[in-house]
């Protein structure tokens, strides 16, 4: 049994409120929000692997094997890397950015899929 969803969602309140807070402390909404995304990534993340049956099944991790998520995860870090060495992103931002970017490429394959291949 993963978190209960009102943890969830104080959880998701709290980030906005320290993000929030950031802004206001630092005066640049840019480390305001890098504080959000990466407050919420934590929080969903962690969300995920709290309900980590249901999150693999429903973005089918289970049934493709460990070379499907091997292949996510060579992804993940090819495209990070590049971010750093041409653009010259900060790595962490980098990591999150291509989360975000290579994860968003594989939910959405694996949503178009059909359920039977």
């Amino acid at each position: 049994m993963g978190l209960d969803f009102t943890t969830v969602q104080r959880m998701f309140i709290a980030s906005l409120v320290a993000g929030l807070g950031v802004w206001y402390l630092q005066g640049t909404l840019m480390d305001g929000m890098l504080t959000l995304i990466g407050l919420c990534a934590l929080t969903t993340l962690v969300w995920g692997l709290s309900e980590r049956e249901i999150a693999f099944t429903h973005l089918n991790l289970k049934g493709s094997g460990p070379w499907n998520m091997l292949a996510v995860v060579a992804s993940v870090v090819i495209f990070a890397q590049l971010s750093v060495a041409i653009w010259a992103f900060p790595t962490v931002g980098a990591y999150v950015l291509s989360v975000s970017f290579i994860g968003s490429f594989w939910a959405t394959g694996l949503m178009m899929q059909p359920s039977g291949a």
